[in-house]
Formats: structure tokens, C-alpha cells, sequence
């Protein structure tokens, strides 16, 4: 039996790991990927009994998950550029190599998935009914409100990809604002943007009550970003407090046992107390897990490096770009063809997840082996370029985006 309080690395270390590769990271990537397919399969199982109900309740607030993805993304994002902000390729590295991590697969699910909604009315009843708001998905401006028109824009097979967008939007900005200031400055302006997410949060809530469009909005959802941005540079200087660590999760865990305690139906509802201190609940709790792996602590590293959770890990940008789709298409055939209606008992709910997830999983790793992996490859030839007389910034965040 592995001694978990040992704080080695564990044996299920990968035999020839990337150069500078986290394997825990990897781990994160999994388990925040998990949950978001979990939130998104909460709604299959009938509540009709106490136990279902309870899982339902657990299920759905999974869609934290994509927090702690934000978090990961500022992190990893900011610990790359600090250490490249001396290259002579500085922005050229950066874009080139996000892009081809980020838009082969994206840009080719926009695109069949809008040629098939020419002749196929089922699928195309799935998607945005606006043109604007079909043509800015290829511009990652779908979460932007004058883009929205009427319902959520959130529903449908492409709904997911605001999360995208956010990001993609961040990736703009976070570049130039690393070359153009100092740490201490980039400290002081993400704590100046945490501090004024929260309150604009519950003035959108407002403008848009009931409405999950006012959490997709980059502003609603910029804590988890600067969260990472911000440890990646304590991370730099050295060991993150331990105690900061603990203050985070306490904060993020009161909040959320609140919401529980005295508003439990937000836990499967967004209406006001989700999209404000809910968010900002989340950011925590996902800065305090980053944090926590970033520390010698034997028991989690070795749950974060599971070869499961980390496979997983690896194909997890795939498996969240093909999920809903995956979820939409099975279930038509489960309703449509076989005459079964959704929700579905708990006993039959739980064994046609994990086939969701099985379907999702392989249809990820055909992508990525025989699709991704070869423009991935390119990603050597653009590697950050320095000169005699430039100089890498020590102590860097040593770690690779997926």
C-alpha cells in the first residue's frame, strides 16, 4: 500500500514526462473537466427520491468546474509569458502557439455543426436562431450581451463555448499587460480587478436577473483569472503562504455552505446568490486547490497524479468541446429511436453517464490522436527565441498548457 504522507513523487509518475510538465496539473485539468460533465448530467436523473435528489444537488454546481479552469488558465498563462517576456519572439511565440492548441477543433465544430444545421432542422433548432449570434462564435464574442438576442444563448450544443470565449478574450489582453508591467503593477491591478468583480456582478445580475448570460459575461467571471495570474507570480517568489491557502478555502467553503444551508435552491438555479458570491466562492475554493498542489502534501499529490485522472486531464479540451454535443446527439437516439423518455431513474441514470462519458472520451482521444497531435507537433517551431543578450527570468511557473 503507497504511503500517502510521503512526499515523493508517486510511482504513477509518467516514465518520460515533458521538460518543465506538472503532472498534477494534469490531475486538475481532470477533475475540473469531470465536474463540468457531471454538472451537465445532473438534469438526466429523475428526482424521485431522496438519494436521487441529493445527487442532483451535488451534481449541478458542478459547473464550478470551469472556474477552477480560469484559475488553472491564469496561472499557467502568466507563469509562460513571465518567463518568456524577455524572447524575441515574445507575442508571436505566445499567439501562434495558443492557436494551434486552440482553434483547429473549435473552429471545426463551429463550422460542421452550422453546415449541418442547413439540412438537418433538429440540430439546427440546437442552435442560435440569430445570424450575429451564429457569426460571432467564429470571433469568440458569443458571450458579449449585444450578441445574445432573445433566450439564452447558453442553450443548444455551441452554449458551453462561452467559457471559451472568456478565455480567448483574457489571452488578448494578458500578454500585453505582462510586458508592459512590472510584477508588483500586475499584483496591484488583478487585486484592483478582484475587487471590483464582485460588486459590478451583482449590478449585472440585476440588468439581467434570472438569466445565466450574466455569468458569462469575461467581467463576471475575470476572478479565477486573476487568481491565477496572481499566484503564478507569488509562486515565482517562492512557496505560497500556507496560511493564505487555508483563508481561501475557508472564505470559498463558507460561502458555499451558506448558499446550502439557507438559499439550497441555487444549488440547481442561478438567480442571485450564484452569479454574485457564488463565483466569487468558486475562484477561491479553485486558488486554494491550485495553491494546495503547488505544495509537497504526499496524499493529494497522488490523487492529482492518478494515471485516470490525468489521461483524462490531458484530453479534457477535446472532451469539453465535444461533450454537449455528444450529450445532445445520444440522447435524441435514446428518446427519438428508442422510445425512452428523459430523466431517467437513478438506476438507469448513472450507467448512461458513464456511457456519456465513455462516448465523450473516445471521440476526444480519436481526435486528438489523429487530428490535434499533428498541428500540435508544429508547436516546436515556435518555441520562445532568446538572444545573447536577453536573459530568462528565474524561478519560472514550469508547466505546459494542455
Amino acid at each position: 500500500m503507497p504511503n500517502l504522507h510521503n512526499s515523493s513523487v508517486p510511482r504513477n509518475r509518467p516514465k518520460n514526462p515533458e521538460p518543465n510538465h506538472k503532472p498534477e496539473l494534469d490531475g486538475i485539468r481532470g477533475f475540473a473537466l469531470l465536474a463540468v460533465m457531471l454538472s451537465h448530467g445532473g438534469p438526466l436523473i429523475l428526482r424521485g427520491g431522496l438519494l436521487s435528489k441529493l445527487l442532483v444537488y451535488a451534481m449541478i454546481p458542478g459547473w464550478a468546474g470551469v472556474e477552477l479552469f480560469f484559475v488553472l488558465s491564469g496561472f499557467l498563462i502568466a507563469g509562460i509569458l513571465l518567463k518568456s517576456k524577455s524572447a524575441d519572439n515574445y507575442f508571436s511565440s505566445f499567439y501562434i502557439r495558443r492557436c494551434l492548441r486552440i482553434f483547429p477543433i473549435y473552429y471545426l465544430v463551429v463550422t460542421v455543426g452550422l453546415i449541418v444545421s442547413l439540412y438537418n432542422p433538429w440540430w439546427n433548432s440546437l442552435l442560435p436562431s440569430l445570424v450575429k449570434t451564429r457569426v460571432a462564435y467564429y470571433f469568440y464574442l458569443q458571450n458579449w450581451p449585444i450578441f445574445w438576442g432573445h433566450g439564452l444563448f447558453s442553450n443548444g450544443v455551441f452554449g458551453h463555448f462561452w467559457s471559451l470565449a472568456v478565455e480567448e478574450q483574457f489571452y488578448l489582453v494578458c500578454p500585453m499587460v505582462i510586458w508592459l508591467l512590472p510584477e508588483n503593477s500586475i499584483l496591484w491591478l488583478c487585486t484592483a480587478g478582484l475587487v471590483a468583480a464582485l460588486p459590478f456582478r451583482f449590478f449585472i445580475v440585476q440588468r439581467y436577473a434570472e438569466d445565466f448570460t450574466a455569468m458569462a459575461l469575461t467581467s463576471s467571471r475575470i476572478d479565477g483569472l486573476l487568481i491565477g495570474v496572481m499566484l503564478a507570480i507569488f509562486l515565482r517568489r517562492g512557496q505560497i503562504p500556507i496560511r493564505w491557502v487555508y483563508l481561501m478555502l475557508a472564505t470559498g467553503g463558507a460561502i458555499v455552505a451558506y448558499i446550502a444551508v439557507f438559499h439550497h435552491t441555487e444549488l440547481v438555479a442561478t438567480y442571485f446568490y450564484m452569479p454574485t458570491i457564488g463565483i466569487t466562492a468558486f475562484s477561491l475554493l479553485s486558488g486554494g486547490l491550485l495553491a494546495l498542489s503547488q505544495r509537497q502534501i504526499g496524499w493529494l499529490r497522488y490523487i492529482l497524479t492518478a494515471r485516470w485522472l490525468r489521461t483524462t486531464g490531458k484530453y479534457s479540451y477535446g472532451m469539453y468541446i465535444y461533450h454537449v454535443p455528444v450529450y445532445a446527439i445520444t440522447d435524441r437516439s435514446l428518446t427519438g429511436h428508442w422510445g425512452i423518455p428523459l430523466p431517467l431513474p437513478l438506476h438507469l441514470a448513472l450507467p448512461y453517464m458513464c456511457l456519456l462519458f465513455a462516448i465523450t472520451f473516445l471521440v476526444a482521444k480519436i481526435s486528438y490522436d489523429y487530428f490535434e497531435s499533428k498541428i500540435l507537433a508544429l508547436k516546436i517551431h515556435f518555441r520562445p527565441r532568446f538572444s545573447s543578450a536577453s536573459r530568462v527570468l528565474e524561478n519560472p511557473v514550469r508547466a505546459e498548457l494542455p
